[in-house]
């Protein structure tokens, strides 16, 4: 009988994981899988186990959890050195869920018919190089709006999902920009801008449709930036937009392809990594071109 880990975060999205695995498991063994239950106890739990993980002890990986839990778990697998080694598989049971928005799989019963078959695609993921490290990035990189709109998330957390909505309204309203340099496939510019956003995904957040002609099978980032000769109609006009993909054609949001990508925050700064907020003065980004299997 194939082994299989289910890493499970509690927690996650509407803390509905655990009670979806326990639904499915009965499925998982009679698919002829073996399952291994892990629980995530704290933030980067999930690395923390799956770094430690061997060659030949799981025939797959599934991640009951959102965006979050997923990029702990390709992180875990990149530092053990076998990013490319299992094929991973996601049921959505978190606030975001980016990766199962691009692939059209977001109901849970459909998303563990998927994992159980042999289906996969080679996935791209982003590494981002920081002040003290590096992490690997499956849907996102932002900056300037999309780090501080984050912060004050997390503080609305009791609002539920709603709060990526709400904080990114208020963060649009007060109209902050932010200075840097940036370097695009080594050309080099200061910029001010509301934000910066490196996309490996088509979607992110609550099905925010922010690159909608990129994706995790193309080889580039999308990188989308508003820089500063905007006012605050013009922001909300964009987030009305956005998750129909429609903001691209705004004149002041400004959209280029790219392997790889620098910011120089000019002293400390946050930087939004799939939602996690990472301190760092600059980050350095290139595209891994096909490293996961995913089960689709």
């Amino acid at each position: 009988m194939k082994s299989i880990l289910c890493i499970v975060n509690p927690v996650s999205g509407l803390k509905k994981s655990l009670k979806v695995y326990y639904e499915v498991e009965k499925k998982i063994r009679d698919a002829g899988f073996s399952p291994k239950l892990f629980t995530t106890s704290y933030v980067g739990h999930a690395t923390e186990y799956v770094s430690t993980l061997k060659p030949n002890e799981f025939d797959r990986v599934l991640v009951f959890g959102g965006d979050g839990t997923v990029n702990e778990t390709v992180n875990g697998l990149y530092q053990a050195d076998l990013l490319t080694h299992f094929p991973l598989g996601i049921i959505p049971t978190g606030s975001g869920n980016s990766v199962m928005h691009d692939i059209d799989c977001l109901d849970y019963h459909d998303a563990i018919d998927r994992v159980l078959e042999d289906n996969i695609q080679l996935m791209d993921v982003n590494k981002v190089i920081f002040d003290d490290g590096v992490r690997l990035s499956i849907s996102i990189i932002g900056w300037g709006m999309f780090s501080y709109g984050n912060l004050l998330a997390e503080k609305l957390r009791f609002l539920g999902t709603i709060r990526y909505d709400v904080a990114s309204i208020i963060k649009l309203l007060q109209r902050s920009f932010y200075d840097a340099k940036m370097t695009i496939n080594n050309n080099t510019s200061d910029i001010s801008c509301a934000f910066i956003v490196g996309c490996n995904s088509i979607h992110t957040g609550k099905g925010m449709k922010v690159a909608p002609n990129g994706g995790f099978f193309d080889g580039v980032i999308d990188i989308l930036i508003v820089k500063n000769d905007v006012n605050r109609l013009q922001l909300i006009n964009l987030f009305s937009k956005v998750f129909k993909g429609e903001h691209i054609y705004l004149p002041y949001v400004h959209i280029e392809k790219a392997k790889s990508f620098k910011i120089d925050a000019l002293g400390e700064s946050l930087f939004n990594l799939d939602g996690d907020l990472i301190k760092s003065s600059k980050i350095s980004t290139e595209v891994i071109p096909k490293a996961i299997k995913l089960l689709v």
